[in-house]
């Protein structure tokens, strides 16, 4: 263990994202200098640190010391105090200002800056504009000191301490030491590890409630947004709780016992107790009131004529009679729900409603979950159609949507495509905005993976029994000649796909491989062949893959693309995450104040190194993007088969791999072919594939909506 007085040298390397740097330093007493490494955030050259740290050697750069823990020393020399001024961490501190002041104050100054800094009135010339500005951040630069010496051995890196600064200020300080995880809610990017290193930092015991409440928070929320649930049996909580924050049963009982007293949790028993959040508990019973106040038989239907003969004639819309009955059904009712698998003309029927719709004089409005969803509505079907969230419309400052219950969607009728992609609170927030005469008709395939965020709405209203429900079924007379239609039945029957030999024209080709290298390389010479028809980036084209991890995972096969295919400079580099322009990108979560949403896909176009802001198309909505906020964005030449729900697009190529075996199932194959409208190379194996097609474990989502509607409609609303 090494510990010293040095003063910086020289900067050899920083990371502006981790806050890892690498410095060469003078030791006091000692006429050879070392080069230290480590956390070093807020570091300059002049700066004088205590240290302490191991001597280790590195293979490449020799001796270096590995910092662990270090302090700043206030510089004692005229030079060391006039870098210190000047080195940019008081704004409104150059170097010709800052030797003004040493000329006047002498080696007296930093400590009449810390203490008495009206003194500054002294120096003749000093404007009280600048006094004021070196004030406010001579005090907001020791708190950003003083966080960085406390955080940064633990990990922290100078971007979060620069938020929390933000944030709180110059209360800082005395927040985190008293309550760290106040953090989770308040600053956008900390999670409740990153507030539990915080509070490791100020050595807040385990056992702390407001650490146990926390963490009972974060393990609900993880069952939420990983598995979709909207409620965790009480027993499986109390013991991951207390595994994951290493206190006893009985504490994490009492906390439990402190958020069911807050009305921040209820419980029911199903009949084992379970628990959920009080948002979930009011969110399923309001759904499951709406739905019924929908559907009730006491309401007259919409009065709609269905001119089958002006379809006919005049739009060249040929119906079958299934689907005829669905249009008639679903323009007749305040609710309808329309499913079918591919190629059962859903589209036509989509196109069909609103033509009788507008007919009638009805004021419509439609919508899907995704803007590419919406994107093809308006190819497909000919009208105008938004994603559901812009639709609502979001007030970025508070976060909630502009329509709701006092201020309804202006609509006679609401048509919802895709409608498996929506989740619970999407759900909620439709509901609540529709005017109590509206009629909505929601459309979608039953068969789907379900939604990327919480509950399993589409599922849930169809099998309650309890609604107007149409069932669309094949129309082989129409799709005959689609292998990619066709397979996506087996798939869903269980049955073995029809594979037929390569020819040009062929819709579904099945490349087969022994291993991951195998398929990195079928899914790079696929592109090089395509490059004709498509770019690298083209919205038109997708990789899908089940998961992340290995040589033909998602991230390598990204990397490798954005490497051969984009060869230019990165634009912007952060951590794990580099862009290069023209790159094809994804939002990751839901971003309200810029009006993107998880899944959309866009282009980037232009970067701007001074404003450090990155532009990114969204199908012609551009939005630009801090550097600080590009952790939402990711590489999407190839993407999970989860986020591709709701898109639609010309050639897909899909990779299925033996070590993909946790995430092969039937409804995971059936959602990637149905991506494809024209297209479609699947990279495999024949065991693989055939284990995909028997292994049919749609995931029961832990959803109450099914208890919810069977109380209010049967009578039995005990809540």
């Amino acid at each position: 263990m090494i510990k010293a007085k040095v003063k910086i040298q020289k900067k050899i390397f920083v990371s502006q994202e981790s806050g890892f740097g690498v410095f060469k330093v003078s030791v006091q007493g000692k006429q050879q200098g070392l080069v230290i490494v480590g956390n070093l955030f807020d570091v300059n050259e002049g700066d004088f640190l205590e240290i302490e740290g191991e001597l280790t050697r590195h293979p490449r750069f020799g001796e270096q010391v590995k910092i662990s823990q270090f302090e700043f020393i206030l510089p004692q020399d005229s030079d060391g105090i006039i870098r210190y001024l000047s080195s940019g961490r008081i704004k409104g501190l150059g170097k010709i200002t800052a030797e003004k002041i040493y000329e006047h104050f002498g080696s007296q100054i930093l400590d009449i800056l810390e203490n008495d800094p009206d003194r500054l009135r002294e120096i003749k010339g000093m404007k009280k504009t600048i006094i004021d500005e070196i004030k406010k951040n001579v005090k907001g630069s020791r708190v950003i000191r003083e966080l960085t010496v406390k955080l940064s051995p633990f990990g922290i890196g100078n971007e979060t301490i620069f938020k929390l600064h933000k944030e709180f200020g110059d209360n800082a300080l005395h927040i985190l030491e008293n309550d760290p995880y106040i953090t989770i809610e308040k600053i956008r990017g900390i999670g409740f590890k990153t507030a539990d290193t915080i509070a490791r930092a100020y050595g807040i015991p385990i056992d702390d409630p407001n650490r146990l409440i926390a963490g009972i928070d974060f393990l609900l929320d993880q069952f939420e947004q990983r598995n979709g649930d909207l409620y965790v049996e009480e027993e499986l909580l109390l013991e991951r709780s207390a595994s994951m924050l290493a206190v006893d049963v009985e504490k994490i009982q009492t906390a439990v016992q402190l958020k069911l007293k807050r009305n921040e949790l209820v419980t029911e028993l199903i009949p084992e107790k379970v628990l959920l959040s009080f948002k979930n508990f009011i969110l399923e019973n309001s759904i499951a009131r709406k739905l019924y106040e929908l559907s009730d038989g006491s309401m007259h239907g919409p009065e709609v004529t269905v001119d089958l003969q002006f379809l006919r004639q005049r739009l060249a819309l040929t119906l079958t009679t299934e689907q005829e009955e669905a249009v008639k059904s679903a323009v007749s009712n305040h609710l309808t729900i329309v499913t079918g698998g591919p190629g059962t003309g859903k589209t036509t029927i989509i196109r069909a409603i609103i033509e009788v719709l507008l007919d009638n004089k009805k004021n419509v409005l439609i919508a899907a979950p995704t803007g590419r969803a919406a994107k093809r509505i308006e190819e497909t079907a000919g009208y105008s159609a938004s994603t559901i969230h812009r639709m609502l419309k979001v007030n970025p400052e508070t976060r909630t949507f502009v329509h709701n219950e006092q201020n309804p969607l202006q609509a006679d009728t609401i048509i919802i495509d895709e409608s498996s992609m929506i989740d619970s609170f999407v759900f909620y927030s439709l509901l609540t905005a529709l005017d109590k005469r509206a009629q909505l008709i929601i459309i979608g395939d039953k068969d789907q993976l379900p939604s990327v965020g919480p509950g399993n709405i589409l599922r849930d209203i169809i099998q309650s029994g309890y609604f107007n429900t149409i069932y669309l079924s094949r129309n082989f007379r129409q799709n005959e000649d689609s292998l990619i239609i066709d397979n996506a039945y087996r798939i869903n029957n269980g049955e073995p796909l029809a594979i037929q030999p390569y020819s040009e024209d062929l819709d579904f080709v099945v490349l087969r491989v022994q291993n991951e290298e195998q398929a990195l390389q079928k899914v790079l010479r696929i592109l090089e062949y395509l490059k004709n028809d498509f770019s690298f980036n083209s919205q038109d084209l997708q990789i899908l893959i089940p998961m992340y991890r290995g040589e033909a995972g998602i991230d390598n096969v990204n990397h490798l693309i954005q490497e051969q295919f984009n060869p230019g400079g990165f634009l912007i580099k952060k951590e794990k995450t580099a862009f290069k322009i023209h790159d094809k990108v994804m939002q990751l979560r839901n971003n309200y104040e810029k009006e993107i949403f998880n899944g959309e896909q866009g282009i980037v176009e232009t970067y701007d190194d001074e404003e450090k802001l990155l532009s990114i198309n969204f199908d012609g909505y551009f939005v630009e993007y801090h550097t600080e906020e590009i952790d939402e964005l990711t590489i999407s030449y190839a993407m999970s088969v989860h986020k591709s729900q709701g898109s639609e697009y010309d050639t897909v190529i899909l990779v299925l791999l033996p070590s993909h075996s946790i995430m092969l199932n039937r409804e995971i194959f059936y959602t990637a072919v149905t991506r494809a409208k024209r297209k479609i190379y699947l990279i495999s194996d024949d065991q693989t594939i055939q284990r995909a097609i028997l292994n049919s474990s749609p995931r029961q989502r832990k959803t109450l909506l099914p208890l919810r509607l069977h109380q209010i409609f049967e009578g039995d609303d005990s809540e």
